[in-house]
């Protein structure tokens, strides 16, 4: 039977969704998660995409739990554009608003707005299952699938779609925003967001890469450095924080075109900082922390030492404990509403 447009596939009997794409796996078991995971260089990773090589263990999704709530608190919401999100999801009579969570993570993400919008049905996919501890609201699920295969059995599905914290594992980000487009319902809204892989300086002026002994040399600009240009070895969409909005505007499908960027210091070295900004930046340096500790398969795998890697990862953290770098990580978010 073919699913109306209106309203979400759901599974068959044997896992395999009611849709006929073949990328889209939904999954029920630990069983059937261990299937979509594979050990390199001591985390677990996905066992679908060689693009995104960020780990997709327990340790991970602590962490992505946490940045979670670290933009939550900088964006004062679960989204930006409150007012085309509210708008777009709210309650009809007919068909039941739908959430699409591209890249879900732990799906802290697509569990909060099940909760925060039980009229609606939320979908959360990813690479390799999340880590959900206790029971799951009754509006949302999870599936996996890899964004680069396509929705094509998710046509007019949806009337929100987001994508955070995935532009790594995205080959052509322009392409999927084109598929997104297709996802979604008239008078539906995509919204874009991810950290700029580019850091800041105190004056939140992009920092510039000089070698170490340099005046201005930073082991964390380093590290990101390096993970950059191992993603965009990768294939990876690194630039898209950035680029997002001009893409956005280049799709004819897509009118009402926004962006909002946010400056968060990594660590609290801001003296005249309020409290709820302190703990922000406390957070967002603890985020920093379990990420440049997970970057070792990436960069082990684009041939770097293990003692090279060690040695980074071991200066990096350490200054960023000790506050001895005054650095802005800027995150980036663009929407827009389907036609």
């Amino acid at each position: 039977m073919t699913p109306d447009q209106d309203e979400l596939p759901e599974s068959s009997s044997d896992g395999r969704s009611g849709s006929p794409a073949p990328s889209l796996y939904s999954f029920s078991s630990s069983v059937d998660g261990q299937l979509m995971l594979r050990q390199v260089y001591g985390r677990i990773l996905n066992n679908q995409n060689d693009t995104y090589f960020l780990p997709a263990d327990t340790e991970e999704h602590r962490r992505l739990d946490l940045q979670h709530q670290v933009i939550t608190l900088a964006l004062g919401s679960l989204y930006p554009a409150p007012d085309l999100v509210r708008r777009a999801l709210r309650p009809r009579s007919g068909k039941t608003p739908a959430i699409l969570d591209v890249g879900t993570g732990s799906g802290s993400w697509a569990i909060d707005m099940a909760k925060q919008f039980p009229h609606c049905t939320v979908v959360g996919v990813d690479l390799a299952p999340p880590r959900v501890d206790g029971d799951l609201p009754p509006n949302c699920r999870f599936e996996i699938d890899d964004a680069n295969l396509g929705f094509g059995h998710y046509q007019g599905a949806f009337d929100l779609v987001h994508a955070r914290s995935i532009s790594a594992g995205i080959r052509d980000y322009p392409q999927f925003l084109e598929e997104v487009a297709q996802v979604l319902r008239p008078g539906g809204v995509v919204i874009s967001g991810d950290g700029d892989m580019q850091l800041f300086d105190e004056w939140q002026q992009p920092l510039a890469y000089v070698e170490e002994g340099t005046p201005g040399f930073s082991w964390t600009h380093r590290m990101f450095f390096a993970a950059y240009n191992a993603m965009k070895n990768r294939g990876g969409s690194i630039d898209s924080p950035s680029m997002c909005p001009t893409w956005l505007r280049s799709i004819e499908a897509y009118t009402d075109v926004g962006w909002h960027k946010v400056f968060i210091p990594i660590g609290p070295w801001r003296q005249n900082a309020d409290p709820r900004e302190r703990l922000i930046a406390e957070m967002l340096r603890e985020d920093c922390l379990r990420y440049i500790a997970g970057l070792a398969p990436l960069l082990l795998s684009e041939g770097y030492l293990p003692e090279s890697v060690e040695m980074m990862q071991r200066e990096a953290a350490a200054e960023l404990r000790e506050l001895r770098a005054r650095i802005y990580s800027r995150w980036a978010f663009a929407w827009a509403v389907k036609k």
